[in-house]
């Protein structure tokens, strides 16, 4: 058929291996460049405070677009109790030691009767020193680069410190250096400050029967005390009367 080129079918076969082994060739030559190129990396931040003078601090890296709150949480390394709820997602019972158990954190998400009792509330930091509840909650939220997320063992309104991804980079070690290089760090995390008046790990419910025998204890040693001072004063004190008049 006139204006219509043809080639012999060895040529074609040729041709198309060779197209092919330079493809190949040129996939040899810039795989070493293209390891410079590598997929971006994204990192968010984490702020948990356990609300006895302790706070962590976590930078987490991911290569995802997006993540979960929860996801965030549980790639920071920190030791971590969940228990799933169906749909609604993920619930938190502990965070490094400091929360409930999981029957309790299944029944009431660690809450009790008190208003005012603890549970890890979690948060977001939408601009400096300004942390807004997510409706949503941690396994539903949207995590993206450079947010920061923060968790409260409080069963009050948290109040987290301002803080930027700068700040994190810094408090736990990762120098400018390491952020700009080739090779990404995993999740770093530090913890700073002090636990106040309970051990590492204890929550308000583990001291709730030590403070009870102590109030016992101060009650039976006021009685002596008072007992004591009576009959020094040559005063019997007002002990139980015999049955006979």
């Amino acid at each position: 058929m006139r204006g219509v080129l043809s080639f012999p079918t060895s040529m074609m076969s040729g041709w198309f291996t060779w197209r092919a082994g330079l493809y190949l060739l040129g996939a040899i030559w810039v795989a070493p460049g293209a390891e410079a190129a590598q997929v971006p990396v994204h990192a968010a931040g984490l702020v948990i405070d356990y609300g006895d003078g302790r706070v962590s601090y976590a930078w987490v890296p991911f290569p995802e677009v997006s993540i979960t709150g929860i996801e965030l949480l549980k790639r920071s390394g920190l030791s971590l109790v969940s228990v799933p709820f169906g749909g609604l997602g993920e619930g938190i019972c502990s965070i490094e030691g400091t929360g409930c158990d999981v029957g309790e954190c299944r029944s009431r998400l660690c809450q009790s009767g008190d208003r005012e009792s603890p549970f890890w509330q979690y948060v977001r930091q939408d601009e400096p020193g300004r942390w807004k509840t997510i409706a949503l909650g941690a396994s539903q939220s949207t995590v993206r680069d450079g947010d920061i997320d923060g968790w409260a063992w409080i069963g009050t309104s948290p109040t987290l410190p301002a803080i930027s991804m700068p700040d994190i980079a810094k408090r736990v070690g990762l120098s400018s250096a390491q952020l700009q290089g080739d090779a990404v760090p995993g999740a770093l995390t530090v913890t700073e400050g002090d636990a106040r008046d309970s051990p590492v790990g204890a929550t308000w419910r583990d001291l709730a029967p030590a403070a009870g025998i102590l109030a016992g204890v101060l009650s039976v040693g006021s009685f002596a005390v008072w007992r004591g001072r009576h009959v020094r004063r040559g005063r019997r004190p007002p002990l139980q009367r015999s049955g006979s008049s």
